[in-house]
């Protein structure tokens, strides 16, 4: 019959102890889970972002156009209001934009649209 050695006992003893107290150190900030989680919030914004940069990007394109043709065919009150639609549309965050600012942006892009039927029937 094999007999224990009372050293390696004690020895492993002492691991286990020290096993147990380092189950005790929370850890939340090092797992590798709240990594993969924190890179697919990442990338879920950046996603936001550019699809936000692509609708503002659209509008600011209609926008040019109906600027063109209101240059060429409309009137100087028209200029001014489609001038100043652009600024709207330069100066708003889409990825944050309030719902007061998305109903004047929705109520002036219907207004771009009666406006370039309007210049295309002329």
């Amino acid at each position: 019959m094999t007999q224990y050695n009372p050293k390696n006992i004690e020895e492993t003893l002492k691991r286990m102890e020290k096993a147990d107290e380092l189950k005790d150190i929370h850890r939340s900030g090092t797992n590798i889970m709240s990594f993969f989680d924190d890179n697919d919030k990442e990338h879920e914004l950046q996603k936001q972002q550019s699809a936000a940069e692509v609708k503002k990007n659209e509008y600011l394109k209609s926008v040019e156009l109906l600027k063109k043709l209101i240059q060429e065919k409309g009137t100087k009150s028209d200029l001014t209001h489609i001038t100043a639609i652009g600024y709207l549309i330069e100066t708003t965050d889409f990825l944050n934009i309030p719902p007061d600012k998305k109903k004047m942006l929705k109520e002036n892009m219907i207004w771009c649209n009666k406006k370039y039927k309007k210049y295309l029937d002329v």
